[in-house]
């Protein structure tokens, strides 16, 4: 008890949000908890939403990605598979070929510690898949994939790595088919980022046929689509909103970004009408603008988090001084409420960060704790909000 506690008291130090810790302290979000329990209810009744995502948006420091983690413990509990990642550079919502591998590294069973896949497709395996498969117009590419899984003989592991985004250059997957199946493998021309959403269709399918009760996807800093140029930004919502359509029907997804997007893109830079329009102005991408309309219309819509009362505050920082007592064996001279009012010496306005009024209640925790008096704070580093300037397009 006193090392989980300790635990959970330096990840919320840290201001490192992680599932044990959000599924002890829920930050008084439990509203929004509940309105992504009842989209999941209608997946695991095979009744999916018409809209099976959920957007939401807050200042930086206001529980945002707490509250993904919280969303996280909440679906294990369900049995449901679940994937994080966080927009980057690394992980760019404009190219589902490169988020992809992203979002199986990041993909964790309930109760598991090791990302991967392999054990879906090993438990969904063990059902009679083919038939079912062939009518749900999989790709080429995809069913071949799925041909040799089933067949478990030649390159096993390499087509597992292939599922997870190390994917096989198309010569080696013709290879392994005619090994494993006995028949030449005919492949029309595409691209990865063509066949990327083709794979998650599979991924999700494969969660389904493995008895998990769905696949939440958690996308944290969605406002980073904003450093991106218009072009790629019209691929990001495209790419968004296709994943908001309907086409995963075992999956729910959640999206978090700043709440300062709004104006600064979807306003300022007119994306609301000419990331469409650029998609429309292009004859080989113009069917990406449905998509790009759903994702447009959804951020536009997003639920903003809701500033916590002074009740929800006191109970968290209740669950604050109990966690901090028996990290570290001792016992706080003063209530809760107390120590609230503490905070609030420091921190008198109402509109101060909760990340602030976290980490500024452990301060005042940990001074007590090794000095046995009042603290004397003279000043606070501000938390800033993460700059969502449009970088320039790499050249070549």
């Amino acid at each position: 008890m006193e090392t989980n506690s300790r635990f959970i008291v330096e990840g919320l130090r840290s201001g490192v949000p992680y599932r044990e810790m959000a599924k002890t302290i829920a930050f008084g979000r439990e509203r929004n908890i509940a309105a992504v329990h009842r989209l999941m209810e209608q997946i695991e009744q095979e009744h999916p939403p018409k809209f099976p995502g959920y957007v939401l948006r807050a200042g930086y420091g206001e529980g945002k990605t707490h509250l993904l983690h919280s969303l996280w413990g909440f679906a294990e509990s369900r049995n449901w598979v679940v994937s994080c990642v966080s927009v980057s550079k690394e992980t760019p919502l404009d190219r589902l070929d490169q988020l992809y591998p992203k979002l199986i590294e990041n993909t964790y069973l309930p109760g598991s510690s090791q990302p991967g896949i392999a054990h879906i497709v090993a438990q969904a395996l063990e059902g009679q898949l083919l038939a079912e498969a062939r009518t749900m117009d999989f790709s080429p590419r995809v069913m071949a994939l799925l041909d040799c899984l089933v067949i478990r003989e030649e390159g096993y592991d390499e087509l597992i790595a292939d599922l997870s985004g190390e994917f096989l250059g198309s010569a080696e997957l013709k290879r392994m088919y005619r090994a494993n199946v006995g028949k030449i493998l005919q492949l029309t021309r595409t691209s990865l980022r063509e066949e990327a959403f083709e794979y998650m269709r599979l991924v999700d399918w494969l969660i389904h046929k493995a008895g998990f009760g769905g696949w939440l996807i958690l996308v944290d800093e969605v406002e980073l689509i904003g450093k991106l140029g218009r072009g790629a930004r019209s691929h990001a919502y495209a790419n968004m909103g296709r994943m908001l359509s309907g086409s995963l029907p075992y999956a729910l997804s959640v999206w978090a970004l700043a709440s300062h997007y709004h104006g600064d893109v979807l306003i300022g830079r007119h994306d609301r009408e000419e990331c469409p329009a650029w998609l429309a102005s292009r004859q080989k991408e113009a069917f990406q603008v449905p998509w790009a309309e759903t994702a447009l219309e959804a951020l536009t819509e997003s639920k903003l988090l809701e500033p916590l009362s002074v009740e929800d505050i006191q109970s968290l920082l209740k669950q604050i001084v109990d966690l901090h007592q028996t990290a570290y064996q001792w016992q706080a001279p003063f209530t809760a409420n107390e120590l609230y009012a503490q905070v609030r010496q420091f921190a008198p306005t109402q509109d101060t960060r909760l990340r602030t009024i976290v980490r500024l209640s452990l301060t005042i925790l940990d001074i007590w704790d090794q000095y046995g008096e009042a603290p004397v704070i003279e000043y606070m580093n501000p938390l800033e909000e993460q700059s969502i300037e449009e970088e320039p397009e790499a050249s070549g």
